[in-house]
């Protein structure tokens, strides 16, 4: 039995290609092993790391870190929906905006004050608006009333309801304390007994005394004008404090009980007639007001007169005691004389 092997032989070209593939690898090694080096470099490097400077790194990243999630935090929480709370104070803060106008964007810090006491209260909201307060940003220009001459009325009662909330007025101490210092002034800065005066008087002006010093011929007929507490307002009670207001600058109204009483303990006058002209009066002093507010000969002539805090506090005045008429608290009377 005979074996018979073949032995393959390459062909002479393939040496060719093989001294080429060599030639190829080696300059492929001499390209790589720079980089090899480097990185066995930059694990040295690392390795032999300043301990207290990869301390610092760790510490830079952890701040990094508590960063991004209050900032991750922050924006979540500003675009979660509102809370019952805040949602209470926006609502008390439209029913304020109801009656009051600031006189710019900005709510003044007192009245956002007010507003999230207000909102705290679970049961039902009331903003209660300090008098003081009030009159004195009215006059300062602070804030406006939205429609006074009748906002006013509801504001001094049991106030103005509005998005299920209610703004009212509080009426401090400081007003018992300015009624009694007016009553103490009222001897002492009496005015003169009338003078010049033609067949209509102010009584406003003038304490029921000087009645006896009016000097008329026999037969001539005067009237008496005056405001006058209503009988059902009780001394010194709350509506009996803001019917004074308006005329704490002046001499404080008389009673028309009172009126009565004096002219019939002066011989030479007789009553005539008694008339309620309350609506009229206070349709004149609404009318004055808007005047002094829309007409712009007369607005400019009040200011250049007494000031613009002045025209805002005369308005306010105005506004205020016309809303004491209306509500009944205080009532205008023409009372015809004839002397005896």
């Amino acid at each position: 039995m005979s074996i018979n092997i073949h032995i393959f032989s390459l062909p002479a070209k393939f040496s060719k290609f093989h001294h080429t593939y060599l030639r190829t690898f080696q300059h492929f090694q001499q390209i790589c092993s720079p980089h090899i080096a480097n990185r066995h470099q930059t694990i040295e490097f690392i390795k032999s790391y300043d301990p207290w400077s990869y301390r610092t790194l760790e510490i830079i990243i952890a701040i990094i870190l508590v960063l991004l999630f209050v900032i991750r935090f922050w924006t979540t929480s500003s675009s979660r929906p509102p809370t019952k709370d805040s949602q209470r104070a926006r609502t008390a803060l439209q029913a304020l905006q109801t009656v009051l106008v600031p006189s710019c964007s900005l709510w003044p810090a007192r009245y956002i004050k007010l507003v999230k006491h207000a909102s705290n209260h679970r049961t039902g909201s009331r903003i209660i608006v300090p008098l003081s307060m009030l009159l004195q940003d009215v006059c300062d220009g602070i804030i406006e009333l939205r429609d006074p001459l009748y906002d006013l009325e509801d504001l001094m009662d049991q106030g103005v309801r509005a998005y299920g909330c209610f703004v009212s007025l509080k009426v401090e101490w400081k007003w018992w304390v300015e009624w009694l210092d007016r009553m103490l002034r009222v001897n002492v800065s009496a005015p003169p007994p009338f003078a010049d005066y033609g067949n209509v008087i102010n009584l406003n002006s003038y304490p029921l005394l000087h009645l006896a010093t009016i000097q008329l011929p026999k037969g001539s007929r005067i009237i008496l004008e005056f405001t006058s507490l209503s009988n059902h307002i009780s001394f010194l009670s709350t509506t009996h404090v803001l019917c004074l207001i308006p005329f704490l600058a002046h001499r404080l109204p008389h009673r028309l009980s009172d009126v009565l009483a004096t002219v019939n303990d002066t011989p030479h006058l007789k009553l005539s007639t008694i008339t309620n002209t309350s609506a009229a009066y206070a349709d004149t002093l609404a009318a004055i007001s808007t005047k002094l507010t829309y007409d712009p000969v007369a607005r400019q002539q009040c200011v250049d007169e007494v000031g613009i805090k002045e025209w805002r506090k005369r308005r306010l005045m105005l506004e205020f005691e016309a809303a004491l008429v209306r509500k009944g608290w205080l009532e205008r009377w023409d009372v015809a004389l004839e002397v005896c």
